[in-house]
């Protein structure tokens, strides 16, 4: 259709209070470490609780609908955890490349050592803090996919020029958060720099969701827009 909005019968997709509910699940991961950084509670037991009422909601919300239903919603996921894991490569390439054009020690991967610092604590050694750091880096990355997919799976359309703008929002969104978090938590000295950095790759980010989740979409509904209109 000309203005990007995709037809279909309800049984062909999810429904919308579905796709909302497995967004905000997806943000698991960032709940806890929000409380964490608020509250100081550990983070692994943060985790098991944010994760454990995300499941409960999707399988609460799912359970009434169809197969069929639950299949587009499983493939809607799919599309975001892929997109969220490629964003976020790019992200790191784009952190990387910025801080190597900067004259600054300013590290912008040392947040991977805190994170795997609050997960298997600090007497672990070196290589396994990092390994759950990064593991837990990628993990935000593929949810924050996966929400941005549902949320915009729910405007039923497909468009990549509102698909582009959706992500830079998005990734904006994700900013704000590390503006106002991070600088007072890590203790950041070479603040400038952090914020630099930090803008110019959460907007890659959101690009990168943005053009891939609309064309994904389009590839997952194209059955439902065969059937609706033969």
């Amino acid at each position: 259709m000309a203005d990007g909005r995709v037809p279909g019968s309800p049984s062909l997709q999810p429904r919308s209070n579905a796709l909302l509910v497995a967004a905000l699940a997806a943000l698991a991961n960032g709940a806890a470490l929000l409380a964490n950084i608020v509250i100081g509670f550990p983070l692994p037991i943060l985790l098991a609780f944010t994760w454990a009422v995300a499941v409960v909601s999707v399988l609460a919300v799912t359970s009434t609908g169809d197969h069929a239903a639950r299949r587009s919603l499983g493939r809607i996921i799919g599309l975001g955890a892929v997109a969220g894991i490629v964003a976020t490569l790019v992200y790191d390439a784009t952190k990387f490349g910025l801080s190597q054009l900067d004259p600054s020690p300013f590290n912008p991967f040392e947040v991977t050592r805190i994170f795997g610092t609050l997960l298997i604590g600090g007497s672990a050694s070196p290589a396994a803090i990092q390994v759950a750091g990064w593991a837990f880096h990628l993990a935000n990355g593929i949810t924050f996919g996966i929400a941005f997919a549902c949320l915009y799976a729910r405007l039923g359309r497909d468009s990549l020029r509102i698909g582009i703008v959706g992500g830079v929002c998005w990734g904006l969104f994700l900013e704000t958060f590390q503006l106002v978090l991070y600088p007072g938590w890590l203790n950041i000295r070479y603040l400038a720099e952090f914020r630099q950095i930090s803008f110019l790759a959460h907007v890659v980010f959101g690009l990168i969701l943005g053009t891939i989740v609309p064309r994904g979409l389009r590839v997952l509904r194209a059955p439902a827009r065969s059937l609706v209109t033969d």
